[in-house]
């Protein structure tokens, strides 16, 4: 464990106490895979409070930490996430931006990235989860993206177009070990697929999964950092060979 994963423990752990003898909700900073995956093998120590996640928009892959429930406290959290949307100000002029190009924009704002959930792009437009603190100066400062000249604003609500939107895959495979299903997945052979547990790029439901040799459940959450991430669905026929299909639902 590095010292960063110990400082993070510690804050999430000094989190937890607050909201206990508070009676208060307390929030993490957006929390990466890595660092989810810390968090959920560290739950034991947070038995004493209720504790979840929330991200701001349905399967977001960036997370804060929750402390507290509505059962304990007689009231619901009030997330501290904000969601910006942000449109170019000429549709005409528009570039076709990427998650780097957004969040390049937003970090040399001096924006810390503990600060910056996930970043939803369909076209043109974007959103953007950011924590409330960092929501209306980016709302005033954000004013472009590479060469696009955007307009940012604070979101009121929920965002029906920020929900997460499908492909749907169906791959054949030996087994469903997840380690065959990561290679059919990535479209990788098995053993580049075997370096990506050792390199600890895989995870299933938001934990880091070092070994390929477990079966995926349907409804599990695969995510592979560097390929994207999907719903396993579960077994959908056999081939004439013996192999098996299993459908999966990718997010895009």
């Amino acid at each position: 464990m590095t010292d960063a994963d110990t400082l993070l423990l510690r804050r999430l752990l000094d989190l937890a106490r607050q909201a206990d003898t508070r009676e208060m909700y307390t929030f993490s900073n957006f929390l990466s895979l890595p660092e989810q995956s810390l968090f959920a093998s560290a739950s034991r120590d947070y038995a004493f409070i209720p504790h979840h996640t929330y991200g701001g928009v349905p399967g977001a892959e960036r997370v804060i930490a929750v402390f507290g429930s509505e059962e304990r406290f007689g009231y619901p959290p009030d997330y501290p996430v904000r969601i910006l949307e942000v449109l170019p100000e000429s549709e005409r002029f528009a570039e076709m931006l990427t998650h780097r190009d957004y969040l390049g924009a937003v970090l040399s704002l001096g924006i810390d990235r503990g600060l910056v959930g996930d970043i939803v792009i369909r076209g043109t437009r974007a959103w953007i989860c950011v924590l409330d603190t960092a929501a209306e100066f980016l709302a005033e400062n954000l004013t472009s993206v590479r060469h696009t000249a955007v307009r940012a604003s604070v979101a009121a609500g929920d965002v029906p177009a920020a929900a997460p939107v499908f492909e749907d895959l169906r791959l054949n495979v030996p087994s469903e070990r997840l380690d065959a299903v990561v290679a059919a997945f990535t479209n990788i052979s098995r053993s580049k697929a075997d370096a990506l547990f050792a390199a600890e790029r895989v995870f299933v439901n938001g934990r880091v999964t070092e070994s390929g040799s477990k079966p995926l459940k349907p409804g599990d959450i695969l995510t592979v950092r560097g390929f994207g991430k999907a719903v396993y669905e579960g077994v959908d026929g056999t081939s004439r060979k013996g192999r098996l299909y299993v459908l999966l639902r990718k997010y895009s």
